[in-house]
């Protein structure tokens, strides 16, 4: 790394949007990055504006490709890493590793067998070693955080209300355990716990499940133990889309620990599809 030279963000892009909305909020605070692209997940254009004067450019890489990616980041300057977007849990037997991947396996050691909080811990530390400090992609964003409250015309009934705490209770005890972030409830029973399928398999796996055709509460939380630079629970426009073709009532998420992506956007539909939204820090709803 030149330290002569202006210091530079890499940006480490899983799927969704959330990587689009951290590169765009570097382009409107003048700030230098670059992207690092993981094949697979991510979207190889992330339509951004590539003229702007602080975008140094995209690499392309798989999740083995370590070695790569760290060049890549010194080639730019890099001093500071964000991990943001959707990335799935490889099957490391099968994982293709470059010479540094390989090191870096090794030195995971038992991570790898862990949960995906201790494993993304494990990472981070890594990077740490070989010179780049770690930030949160919340930290370049403003208003991606809720409050606490119900932000939509609809209002959950007490049925639900006593559904939203035992989801949040459960979802808690889940993240305890490094499993999950997200609960469905549906007239005071679990109807199922996130695992590794993601908030969508169990949005429609939980559908089939009901006593009746319609009804049932989503809670996502942040697990306890959280690195709250790392793999902050997200929701966007998908989630609530599954929500309602599934037939279900409404959403909970943690507030100030759940990133919102498109924040009116999702509460206008809310209110289209005629669903209740809010935060809560307790599960409970003031």
């Amino acid at each position: 790394m030149n330290k002569d030279e202006k210091k530079c963000i890499g940006i480490i892009c899983g799927g969704g949007n959330y990587p689009k909305l951290v590169a765009q909020a570097c382009i409107e605070k003048e700030i230098d990055f670059c992207m690092l692209l993981l094949k697979g997940f991510s979207d190889a254009s992330l339509d951004i504006n590539q003229d702007s004067k602080n975008y140094k450019g995209t690499l392309s890489v798989k999740l083995g490709d370590i070695g790569v990616s760290l060049d890549f980041f010194r080639k730019n300057n890099v001093d500071k890493i964000v991990f943001v977007g959707d990335v799935k849990r490889p099957n490391f037997n099968e994982l293709s590793l470059d010479k540094k991947g390989a090191s870096w396996l090794l030195k995971l050691g038992k991570a790898i067998f862990l949960g995906d909080d201790a494993l993304l811990k494990a990472i981070a530390k890594l990077a740490n070693e070989e010179g780049f400090e770690i930030i949160a992609g919340t930290d370049l964003l403003e208003d991606i955080f809720v409050s606490n409250g119900i932000f939509t015309n609809k209002y959950p009934t007490e049925a639900e209300i006593f559904d939203i705490k035992i989801g949040f209770n459960a979802a808690k005890n889940l993240g305890i355990l490094d499993i999950g972030q997200s609960v469905i409830v549906h007239d005071g029973l679990v109807l199922g716990v996130e695992c590794v399928e993601g908030t969508d398999n169990l949005i429609e796996r939980c559908a089939k499940l009901r006593k009746s055709s319609r009804g049932g509460v989503l809670v996502k939380t942040s697990k306890p133990q959280q690195d709250q630079r790392l793999d902050l629970p997200t929701v966007g426009e998908n989630t609530i889309n599954l929500l309602n073709v599934n037939g279900f009532s409404g959403f909970i998420i943690e507030s100030k620990k759940c990133i919102v992506i498109n924040k009116k956007s999702i509460i206008k539909q809310a209110n289209d599809f005629s669903m209740f939204f809010g935060g809560s820090e307790d599960g409970i709803i003031k």
